[in-house]
């Protein structure tokens, strides 16, 4: 016998189902700031409200202890179109808290894009250094270039060193211009060696949010190969950096991107080599439009994720807390000297 009760059974489960599908559909197609942050960091309704009166807010995200990630947002009373001068200037990263000096690479890079820099003896003097036990980041082919060219004896053997060090990144930041993503390097300091390239996919799983706001982006930076995206232009360039330990030398790829299909600006920044402690890292930083009647009014986020296999263990929680704060601290100040920089233009 048919039961009378089941056509109602039915639509309520259509009707179920279709609310489901169309609450899901909401989640992944809304691009306000307020939920992107909600979904990256759990943001409080009290956070919100700061990000929303112009205050920097910016949050350690959970990882696992291979990975360190912040996030930090700001909302700036300002034409987001100034953003690209601004970031085209890679000077003013000189005014972070953590960046000691920067410079950009000639296309194609050469070593005397580097002839300022001065490295340390830590970094230099790399008579030690062997494949599985080295203090500093480098390929194999890298490790015996400095044993093959270099006389450790020799009085001259700090200006040989370093003279090495300018040619061997200028190398690697010339291939990775050609090649994007497969030409990082495979690094053969510890015991096993770790491929760079691997590494930045597993940062580019979690910039998934990007596809949103910027798909062109999003589906260049799973490669970061030529060509750019319509709408992209880029830099590489040099930092040596601060963490609170021990200077960092870094090359840094940086890509601008101006949405044709969305009113976003996107940076995605890259890191294309580490000589100490980050063996992969990426930022990915969105303007996103306030919805002002006169788009003078934006929400700046941003996203930064770095591997490492350098501040994991007990011994090193410390050092790991110290990093994680450090850039922390460093993004929130960055937010919110941008906001008081574009505000005052």
């Amino acid at each position: 016998m048919r039961d009378p009760r089941r056509p109602i059974a039915i639509a309520t489960i259509g009707l179920t189902a279709s609310v489901l599908v169309a609450a899901a559909r909401a989640q992944t197609t809304d691009r306000g700031p307020r939920a992107l942050l909600r979904t990256l960091a759990n943001i409080s309704d009290a956070e919100w409200q700061a990000i929303d009166r112009g205050e920097a807010v910016a949050k350690i995200l959970d990882t696992d202890s291979r990975e360190i990630a912040v996030v930090g947002a700001i909302r700036i009373a300002a034409s987001a179109a100034v953003l690209v001068d601004r970031y085209r200037d890679i000077d003013r990263l000189k005014r972070s808290s953590i960046v000691l000096d920067v410079g950009r690479f000639s296309r194609p890079p050469v070593a005397g894009d580097l002839a300022r820099v001065q490295f340390d003896d830590y970094s230099v003097d790399l008579r030690d250094c062997q494949p599985s036990d080295c203090r500093v980041r480098l390929s194999a082919g890298d490790v015996a270039r400095f044993h093959r060219e270099i006389d450790w004896n020799d009085p001259s053997w700090r200006q040989r060193s370093s003279a090495i060090w300018r040619d061997v990144l200028a190398q690697h930041a010339a291939a990775y211009a050609r090649a994007g993503r497969q030409a990082l390097p495979i690094f053969v300091n510890k015991r096993d060696p770790l491929g760079v390239a691997s590494e930045l996919s597993e940062l580019v799983q979690q910039m998934a949010f990007t596809s949103t706001y910027a798909p062109e982006l999003h589906a260049y930076i799973r490669e970061f190969a030529p060509p750019l995206p319509a709408g992209a232009e880029d830099v590489i360039y040099w930092s040596r950096e601060d963490f609170g330990i021990r200077p960092v030398f870094r090359l840094s790829h940086q890509v601008i991107f101006r949405s044709v299909s969305t009113p976003t600006i996107a940076i995605a920044t890259n890191q294309i080599y580490a000589d100490h402690y980050l063996d992969a890292a990426l930022t990915v930083t969105l303007a996103i439009d306030a919805g002002t009647a006169d788009s003078r009014a934006f929400y700046l986020v941003s996203v930064s994720r770095a591997r490492t296999r350098s501040l994991t263990g007990l011994l090193r929680t410390f050092v790991r807390s110290t990093v994680q704060s450090r850039s922390r601290e460093a993004l929130r100040k960055i937010l919110t000297a941008t906001r008081a920089g574009m505000e005052r233009e």
